[in-house]
């Protein structure tokens, strides 16, 4: 019987069993060899939202704090992870661009045999398995370079070097920026934005950042800035760093927590333009530019620059474990960021 991996709260991680259920028309299903979660992401589900006690009222557009359903006792079980690589064992009668034996990836969670919709699954073509990983955190990563403008020439300041941040970094610089800065307390996500783009990186724990961007820019500061992390504290410094009425681009879920962000100092003194990222067409938010550019064009953009050799998931994956360790080696992970940037199970 097929197999998956699950968790409750993002610390402890098991197998269960499902069962296999008749294709949908637009099915495809998957042999998994290679699969990897979204680290974030996840995270931030798992832990819960505030979000939750809220509902969203889609005409208007805003979370109403509305009487919800009680949750129920403990948190639910729930699927890990993001991204699949395998070989199509069949499709569903309505599908038309994929065919047995192909290889694909597509969205899906961390199991050995998944079905996806033909919409989510893509073919491999000459993408490594490191790579097809990598194309979800691109996407975003995209749409954040897109959303800041940036245009040739420009000083590019990146915060929070996870997966999305080291593909801004690389984005950034394939779409014309002349220096990109790349900041983050852990040292592995700065070496590998040295070796994939950044020309200077910082660890905003060991010196004000902002300030070193700004003496490293000639005082200007940078045009653009693009905050991955989610923490109040780099939001602030995002904004920090950019020169007179530059563009501070805001992709994370959140900050929760904005203690450390302070709108009453160099944002009301220096003018900045902050740009919420992160269109998807579940929030009926599409591209700034659509219908010019969506989500099709969007990804099409973002394979041709990984078939280019533009950007890269190369050595992103680390560590690479087998399905059998992999629910020790995802809490192990996830309680220590600091040892990984994108972690891979190969099945």
């Amino acid at each position: 019987m097929p197999t998956e991996i699950i968790t409750t709260d993002g610390t402890v991680y098991s197998y269960r069993h499902f069962e296999i259920r008749p294709l949908a028309p637009n099915g495809v299903r998957i042999n998994v060899e290679f699969a990897a979660p979204k680290h974030g992401t996840e995270m931030h589900v798992f832990k819960g939202s505030p979000l939750e006690q809220k509902v969203w009222n889609s005409d208007l557009r805003i979370y109403m704090k509305e009487p919800v359903e009680p949750a129920p006792e403990g948190r639910p079980v729930r699927v890990v992870g993001n991204t699949v690589v395998g070989t199509v064992l069949d499709v569903g009668n309505a599908v038309t661009r994929l065919d047995k034996g192909d290889r694909v990836f597509a969205y899906g969670p961390i199991r050995d045999i998944h079905d996806a919709d033909e919409q989510w699954t893509w073919p491999l073509g000459d993408l490594s398995c490191e790579d097809a990983v990598s194309v979800d955190p691109a996407h975003v990563a995209f749409v954040s370079v897109r959303d800041g403008n940036i245009r040739i020439g420009d000083m590019v300041a990146v915060y929070g070097l996870g997966a999305i941040g080291l593909m801004a970094v690389q984005i950034a610089r394939a779409g014309g920026a002349r220096r990109v800065v790349g900041v983050d307390p852990i040292a592995i996500r700065r070496d590998y934005a040295l070796a994939h783009g950044a020309d200077m990186v910082l660890d905003p724990t060991a010196c004000d950042a902002a300030f070193e961007i700004k003496i490293a820019t000639g005082k200007q500061g940078a045009d653009v800035s693009i905050e991955t992390s989610g923490a109040g504290r780099a939001l602030h410094d995002a904004i920090r760093c950019v020169r007179k009425c530059g563009t501070v681009v805001n992709l994370a879920w959140g900050p929760k927590d904005c203690t450390h962000l302070h709108l009453d100092e160099e944002f009301q003194m220096n003018r900045p333009t902050i740009v919420g990222s992160q269109c998807w067409e579940g929030w009926e938010c599409p591209d700034r530019d659509y219908p010019l550019w969506d989500g099709v064009r969007q990804r099409a953009a973002v394979r041709e620059l990984f078939d280019a050799g533009l950007i890269t998931g190369k050595d992103l994956c680390a560590p690479v474990v087998t399905f059998a360790d992999a629910p020790a080696m995802l809490a192990e992970v996830f309680a220590k960021p600091h040892t990984s940037v994108k972690m891979g199970v190969r099945l």
